[in-house]
């Protein structure tokens, strides 16, 4: 335990060399899972204390580094903490009117910045007008905290459940639920019957556990790929599980095992559903799930073929917009290739762009993605082209209604102009912010109508 008012250091960074006391601080951090900060809240923040000591230990190359893409990287990562902070404030007044900023700071800016998450935050107000008992309830459940610590954050259900979600990637299973969706209006449309909510249910569980599958496959076959990527971010260079160690490559494949049960439960009871067309859903079903594992697993291999990003546009655009038509006793007619025909365009802005911060890791271990095969600009240039395809085929295949083909228009616009400018300097490294224009502007082409 550290005392900052017994340390004695200079409160003020200068790039001085550290005090004993600040060596010894950054060696009990490197060995520390959990950390844990209390402090009282003065004019709304930390004390100067606490402040000069996060200056002075929390220093780049210790707690930080900038990498070569000029962005910022945290270097305290798989370890999490508390904060418990004391104050005179009201709680509504701290949280609602100023904004709670001594949390922002240091939960966000500094401990977040650095990796440290998750961090929770327990504030106890009015202390100027606490009684004895009051005193007595906070100690106890600070003690309470401490106490639940190794399970809520190691042993207990919820880190196990958090790590299963960072290694299922839930941030990519919306685009194919709507364009599953876009596919199933166009089918109950088609057929002339009323939608089949069970069917559409059963289908949206059988994408999604081919979805998982796959994910699972992909961390499991990239591992080398994602141990040497210095630009992973929430986009791109896999959930880290693996090459973090927060799960094994036996236990991923055990999930696998579960959700392939699972897609199996659903096939049954898709069966039981009158009105569905099987003989459509038994066709897709295992193309999908070929080119979702053979995405990165041998033999196949696509994405080491150049070939993953149309696998992944073509999965998430033309065969989730089948699956959702035929599930409500369409057929394979032509209505849903015109509706997924500009989202497949759509989707390959994003997926070559997210080749670029993989670019090194991907080179180094041969996968031969469109950026790393044809070079940087060209892949830009792709993106490019694939952005004015898509919002054109959207007009003249399957025409939205005017305010739907305006937002294209106008979100298809920022998309070129980020897409230009980056075309001037192309470089391999994070690029969070383009990439989220390019994801946000799939999803106008999902929208069911």
């Amino acid at each position: 335990m550290l005392t900052l008012r017994d340390l004695d250091f200079d409160l003020n960074e200068k790039g001085q060399e550290l005090e004993p006391t600040l060596v010894q601080a950054q060696q009990h951090i490197l060995w520390a899972e959990h950390l844990v900060i209390i402090h009282p809240v003065w004019w709304a923040t930390m004390p100067a204390l606490l402040k000069g000591w996060i200056d002075r230990v929390m220093r780049c190359g210790f707690a930080f580094q900038e990498r070569d893409d000029g962005e910022y990287e945290g270097l305290l990562q798989g370890r999490s903490a508390t904060m418990i902070s004391t104050l005179d404030t009201p709680l509504w007044v701290y949280r609602w009117i100023l904004g709670a900023p001594s949390v922002r700071a240091l939960r966000d800016g500094t401990l977040g910045f650095c990796g440290i998450r998750p961090v929770k935050v327990r504030l106890l107000s009015i202390l100027r007008d606490s009684t004895p008992e009051m005193r007595r309830r906070w100690l106890q459940g600070a003690r309470q905290v401490g106490a639940e610590l190794d399970r809520t954050l190691r042993s207990g259900w919820r880190p196990r459940m958090r790590v299963w979600l960072q290694a299922l990637r839930p941030q990519f299973y919306l685009f194919p639920w709507m364009a599953l969706t876009a596919g199933a209006v166009s089918g109950s449309a088609a057929s002339g019957r009323t939608f089949y909510w069970r069917a559409y249910l059963l289908g949206w569980a059988g994408a999604w556990l081919v979805e998982g599958m796959s994910v699972i496959t992909n961390e499991i076959h990239d591992a080398k790929t994602d141990a040497a990527n210095r630009n992973s971010g929430p986009f791109t260079g896999g959930s880290r599980v693996l090459a973090e160690g927060a799960l094994s490559e036996c236990q991923l494949r055990s999930g696998r095992k579960v959700a392939a049960w699972g897609l199996c439960i659903v096939v049954l009871l898709a069966v039981l559903i009158p009105g569905a067309n099987l003989a459509g859903v038994f066709t897709l079903l295992p193309v999908a799930l070929l080119l979702g594992l053979g995405y990165s697993a041998p033999p196949l291999k696509l994405a080491y073929r150049t070939c993953g990003e149309v696998v992944v546009a073509f999965t998430h655009s033309v065969l989730l917009v089948m699956l959702g038509h035929v599930s409500q006793g369409g057929g394979l007619a032509l209505q849903p290739w015109l509706i997924s025909a500009p989202m497949f365009f759509a989707i390959l802005p994003s997926i070559t762009l997210a080749g670029f911060p993989d670019l090194e890791a991907d080179s180094a271990c041969g996968k031969q993605t469109l950026v790393a095969r044809f070079g940087r600009r060209t892949a830009v240039k792709f993106a490019l082209a694939t952005t004015v395809v898509a919002a054109a085929m959207s007009m003249i295949l399957a025409p939205h209604p005017v305010w739907l083909m305006i937002a294209q228009c106008m979100h298809g616009s920022v998309l070129l102009v980020a897409l230009s400018m980056f075309h001037q300097n192309p470089r391999a490294g994070r690029i969070d912010g383009l990439l989220m224009i390019a994801l946000t502007y799939m999803f106008w082409f999902a929208w069911p109508h």
